[in-house]
């Protein structure tokens, strides 16, 4: 992995697994250090002074890729320097306050297909680079929708008002389903004080049935057919009402609680009765009716994802006049779109619509372009309540692997953002290759570029030691987790060299310990003790016993 920055014949394209550095934010700098992270030409560079030939670049503001002279002063980084450079979107925990991919909220999905086709263009044209990353969900789980209020204006996964969803011809049966919903009640019926249908219903019998008594009180003679009709009529009343609310709903601009759980709710429910590739890859083919809310929600998620990448596929194309199709830009510059786990919420961790990285490579594999990318972020990952072999890597579909493109690895720990450096022989050096492994077994290996990123925090002294490098070790350990990775050696039997230790290292040491061995007894002894050997004696009989000591094992 060494090379020489000024080495002009670092221009080629590396296939397979490369070691990069994120280049860290200037927003969280310590005053010394900012300069060195004024713009995207000094982020990339950062990753020259830590021996490894990528960065991937933190974005702060969309509004960084204007900065003067930029695509210059980036080609020479990337030609004179060979350096590669990847691109972290922007996301909460670097500021951003509307980046969501998966949201059902008509301003939130404009805005995020807005940003997504603009940053994916200047990524490709001013920078070149090698992937574009951004956070899979950042919106409020689905669980926690009803604290908050949220504007009706909700919409399809292509980001058309919902009601023109439900008027689909294929789609309309979905409106009579609908209604008779708890879920979908609770909010639509609010108006009408319905919170379930079934009661709804039961209370308009009732009012009807009091109001047929009273009029025979009075001696009107109402025969049971006209009874029954009465009722029937009530019934359809509240059933009209009903879609009539719902389609009404994402046309207008009111604030109400938990808007979102309709478009997703009927989505799941739509998704389920057309047996969609990504519904059945996240529910193992089971039907709508038979799982949580808890279990689809991540499919759904996906599937507005994927609305934002195929605009194309909406019956309806007018759509693509307000949001673009995102595929011919990432051809037009080879330019790959990776998801990776957000960095969740203390007190929500295992609630988040979307954090798996076994249902991204189910996208990757659906999304209708190569390059639709998956990332795994193991701290991410740990700090969501995911084990990352047990509950990713081993659940993930047999060839999961091939479409993940990008790690960001550091010290593992649910604490995130921890950031910490990876101390070369360390456990968790261990770790990370026994999961790496597990990943190369489901297709990520050398076939495709693979970037494997260590995210460093702040340049501030770890407990471990090393002062204030914020990498310290951990392109070292990368280096070594790569070495053995590629001979696919079982973690049982990585040798000392995988640590970091030297089989000259090892046979100075036992020389040590054979010589020291009789320590503890020395002095009771009863016959002559001799301190050193034939050719140690010789030294110290010529006054050389210091230098004996310091060149002895050379």
């Amino acid at each position: 992995m060494s090379f020489n920055i000024f080495n002009k014949s670092n221009e080629k394209k590396v296939d397979g697994y490369t070691i990069g550095v994120s280049s860290g934010m200037f927003g969280m700098a310590a005053p010394e250090e900012k300069i060195s992270l004024i713009d995207i030409s000094q982020k990339g560079f950062y990753s020259a002074l830590k021996g490894v030939k990528f960065t991937q670049v933190d974005i702060e503001r969309g509004t960084e890729f204007i900065s003067p002279e930029l695509k210059d002063r980036v080609r020479k980084i990337r030609e004179d320097l060979g350096i590669g450079i990847g691109i972290h979107g922007l996301c909460g925990a670097m500021g951003s306050k509307g980046i969501f991919l998966d949201s059902a909220i008509e301003d939130d999905y404009r805005r995020t297909h807005d940003s997504l086709i603009k940053d994916l263009n200047r990524s490709g044209e001013i920078v070149k680079a090698k992937y574009y990353l951004q956070h899979a969900s950042e919106t409020t789980p689905y669980g926690w929708l009803g604290k908050d209020l949220q504007p009706t204006t909700v919409v399809d996964i292509w980001g058309r008002r919902f009601h023109e969803f439900l008027q689909d011809d294929d789609k309309k049966y979905l409106i009579d389903w609908a209604i008779e919903e708890d879920t979908i009640c609770a909010v639509v019926g609010r108006r009408y004080g319905i919170t379930s249908y079934k009661s709804g219903v039961e209370d308009a019998k009732r009012r009807m049935e009091r109001r047929i008594k009273d009029d025979e009180l009075k001696g009107i003679k109402i025969p049971d057919e006209a009874k029954k009709k009465l009722i029937d009529n009530q019934v359809q009343e509240i059933r009209r009402a009903l879609k009539e609310e719902l389609l009404r709903f994402s046309e207008s601009q009111d604030l109400m609680y938990g808007t979102e759980k309709i478009p997703y709710y009927i989505t799941a429910k739509w998704m389920s009765d057309q047996k969609d590739p990504i519904w059945v890859g996240v529910l193992n083919g089971k039907n709508f009716e038979e799982v949580s809310y808890k279990d689809w929600v991540p499919a759904v998620s996906l599937k507005y994802i994927w609305g934002h990448f195929n605009p194309d596929q909406c019956k309806d194309k007018n759509i693509l006049k307000t949001c673009p199709d995102p595929k011919p830009i990432l051809e037009k510059y080879n330019l790959d779109f990776v998801i990776e786990t957000a960095m969740v919420g203390a007190g929500m961790e295992e609630e988040y619509r979307l954090t798996n990285p076994k249902h991204f490579v189910i996208l990757c594999k659906n999304a209708g372009t190569k390059h639709f990318k998956a990332a795994i972020d193991f701290e991410h990952i740990l700090g969501a309540g995911i084990d990352p072999e047990e509950d990713c890597i081993n659940k993930m579909i047999p060839d999961g692997g091939k479409f993940v493109s990008v790690l960001h690895v550091g010290w593992p720990t649910p604490l995130e953002p921890a950031h910490i450096p990876i101390p070369l022989g360390s456990e968790q050096q261990e770790w990370l290759y026994k999961w790496m492994l597990a990943l190369r077994k489901k297709g990520f290996n050398e076939s495709e570029n693979r970037y494997i990123i260590f995210e460093r925090g702040s340049p501030i002294p770890y407990p471990m030691g090393g002062g204030a490098d914020p990498v310290q070790q951990s392109t070292l350990a990368l280096r070594k987790i790569v070495e053995f990775l590629r001979k696919e050696i079982p973690v049982d039997k990585l040798p000392p060299g995988f640590y970091g230790i030297e089989e000259k290292d090892i046979k100075m040491q036992e020389t040590e310990v054979r010589e020291h061995a009789f320590d503890p007894i020395r002095g009771l002894l009863s016959v002559p003790e001799e301190k050193h050997g034939f050719l140690g004696k010789a030294a110290v009989e010529k006054g050389k016993a210091k230098e004996w000591e310091t060149e002895k094992y050379r």
